[in-house]
């Protein structure tokens, strides 16, 4: 599985946030609730209630509830969430098309020097899962917080990090 590091992260987050402030604010949304790119486009203003995003999750995954990320970053900052969604009440959030969203990520990544593997909308979910995994180590925190039913879901998100530790692992004993 591709996902972005940290430093990628911030770097792509810095492109999008120049060129075009919906889109950066689109991708930090991404980030911050582990949305798929479905997931994304069918949010709507009634979706954000009180400071908190209501995802509505695909695939057969759980309803998720989760605070509106607030930063003194403006790069990880929602908080313009919370008014695009007032201003669109029952209206999507944002009205692009997952092919469009791909074709954006490839851009902005591309400009970040980000490998072309790993420029794709769906690599802000699986950064989700890599990222909550490096804080926390808890497989049950990043499965409800991703909204699985099964943590043979949550997995799947993780599969690289583990293959990556067992090599780190191995490495440092001394035989």
């Amino acid at each position: 599985m591709q996902y972005l590091d940290r430093s990628e992260i911030r770097r792509v987050l810095e492109v999008a946030y120049r060129h075009n402030r919906r889109n950066h604010l689109m991708m930090l949304v991404s980030l911050c609730h582990g949305l798929r790119v479905s997931e994304l486009v069918n949010l709507r203003g009634s979706d954000i209630s009180n400071g908190q995003l209501i995802v509505k999750r695909l695939k057969g995954s759980n309803l998720t509830t989760q605070p509106v990320r607030v930063d003194s970053d403006p790069l990880f900052d929602c908080s313009a969430l919370i008014a695009l969604a007032a201003e669109r009440c029952s209206l999507r959030l944002f009205e692009l098309t997952p092919r469009h969203l791909n074709r954006i990520m490839a851009a902005y990544c591309e400009e970040a020097g980000i490998h072309p593997s790993k420029a794709h909308w769906h690599v802000w979910k699986h950064s989700t899962a890599m990222t909550l995994w490096e804080v926390t180590g808890s497989l049950g925190k990043i499965q409800s917080y991703l909204g699985h039913k099964s943590a043979s879901s949550t997995l799947c998100y993780l599969y690289e990090v583990d293959g990556r530790k067992a090599s780190e692992a191995l490495a440092a004993v001394r035989f």
